[in-house]
């Protein structure tokens, strides 16, 4: 049995995430195909860091988690494979349907705080060692 996912930990689409990859956001969310939309719906948890994201004859999509956390966090499994279905022209998700997707990929340049510089104690900042391109000391 597995436990269902956080709303309040899972990440909005057009909210930047904080780990760098490939990310689906699903948004123009609605609870049925024949909806009336008087306005755009709404966003969907981003789906992500993934390894890939392949769709077959604009009849499924098939995707895979870079690590088995993230995908805990959106759907409650350790299962990184994940299959969602097209309805119509909409994408299902989570019980609700979408009429837009994007896959964009976000740097780790983007996810990291920039330098503090009025601090006295710096924040941590935990992917600063995968933007920095040379060895740290430590490392050696």
């Amino acid at each position: 049995m597995h436990t269902a996912p956080d709303p309040s930990t899972t990440p909005i689409y057009g909210v930047r995430p904080s780990k760098p990859g490939l990310y689906l956001g699903l948004f123009h969310g609605r609870d049925t195909p024949n909806e009336a939309m008087n306005d755009w719906g709404f966003d969907s948890p981003t789906i992500g860091p993934l390894r890939y994201f392949h769709t077959t004859y604009a009849c499924s999509v098939n995707m895979e988690f870079v690590c088995p956390t993230d995908a805990q966090l959106l759907t409650g499994t350790h299962d990184t494979l994940m299959d969602l279905a097209i309805n119509g022209d909409l994408l299902c998700f989570d019980g609700k349907l979408y009429g837009d997707w994007t896959v964009y990929w976000v740097s780790p340049e983007e996810c990291f705080r920039p330098p503090d510089t009025f601090r006295q104690n710096n924040r941590p900042n935990d992917l600063r060692r995968q933007a920095k391109p040379v060895p740290w000391d430590e490392d050696s």
